[in-house]
């Protein structure tokens, strides 16, 4: 897992205006080469569900984050040794902020998936961009417009049909799943701020060095060397799978095309992970949702849709024309 964005249609002749007038230095890239690879990490993002649910069957849920955050900090500190001594030491304490935030929707969606099946945690999770617009919108100070409301609304209920298992009851690993969406809506607003001026590969690392140092003191009452001493070769397989795809390559591509793409534009392309992952849950693990969770998940999606389709978000948070 992941992330998302904020914000509506931009001139691809230049570089986007965020919604905190932070304007990107960089030369615009084509919206579709970027639009192509946040569908390809949202696919990787997708796989962390069943495979994470397959590691958790042995690690204990800190233990498996420290162990993927250490090998992608590993990966992506040694890969990009000069951009993060070109950083700006303030830079960093307001990445490894951002980062923290980052790990507690971890934290939440990890526990979670202990409890849940790997497709419904998933499209849970998949929440996260519904939540963007409003808080964005409590950000600025104004309301959802309309399109928003609906989406939240196509989303609950179908939030509703996915989880409840009765009356009122609700499934203790969905609700943490939910906590840890709500976590990774922050952390995608965060990013939209301070996307443009920290580099890249310097902003990815000061957040994963932040995952894996909370992670590791979470997971000392797991003792965590033994756990992984005992782990079979396939787990720590798919363990590194993980941190060279969906955590160091993802979070650089995300981090990368929130310079230059709508981050509704990009919220769109990452609908494509629930799937994604319903997909990989059947083929591993041979889950299959049910007829009114099935109904559910298509709410959800199209609660994202809704709430990520142009005119959704407030005028300010789009550039305006001529600037």
């Amino acid at each position: 897992m992941r992330a998302a964005l904020l914000s509506s249609s931009i001139d691809t002749a230049r570089p986007p205006l965020y919604p905190w007038g932070i304007m990107a230095q960089a030369r615009p890239v084509p919206r579709l080469a970027a639009d192509l690879a946040l569908l390809v990490v949202a696919g990787f993002w997708g796989l962390t569900f069943p495979f994470g649910k397959l590691v958790l069957g042995v690690l204990p849920p800190f233990t498996y984050l420290a162990a993927r955050f250490t090998l992608g900090a590993v990966l992506l500190v040694v890969g990009h040794t000069t951009a993060a001594r070109e950083s700006h030491p303030r830079r960093w304490g307001a990445a490894g902020a951002v980062g923290a935030v980052f790990f507690l929707g971890y934290a939440f969606q990890t526990v979670g998936l202990r409890l849940t099946t790997a497709s419904k945690a998933a499209f849970i999770t998949g929440l996260s961009v519904v939540l963007v617009p409003v808080i964005a919108a409590l950000w600025l100070r104004r309301a959802p417009p309309p399109a928003v409301w609906g989406g939240i609304a196509a989303a609950t209920a179908g939030l509703g049909l996915l989880s409840l298992d009765g009356p009122a009851a609700v499934q203790a690993g969905d609700l943490l799943v939910l906590a840890g969406a709500v976590c990774f809506a922050l952390h995608i607003v965060l990013v939209g701020r301070l996307a443009a001026t920290i580099a890249p590969p310097a902003f990815a690392a000061a957040q994963i060095v932040a995952v894996m140092a909370l992670s590791t003191l979470a997971a000392l009452p797991e003792r965590p060397l033994a756990a992984l001493g005992a782990a079979p070769a396939d787990v720590w397989a798919m363990v590194a799978f993980m941190a060279a795809t969906a955590t160091v390559g993802a979070l650089l591509v995300q981090t990368w095309a929130q310079r230059f793409t709508p981050p509704a534009h990009v919220g769109l392309m990452f609908t494509f992970e629930p799937v994604a992952a319903a997909i990989a849950a059947y083929l591993l693990l041979g889950e299959v949702l049910a007829v009114r969770q099935t109904l559910g998940a298509l709410l959800i999606l199209g609660g994202i849709v809704l709430a990520e389709a142009p005119g959704s978000l407030p005028a300010t948070t789009r550039p305006v024309p001529g600037d």
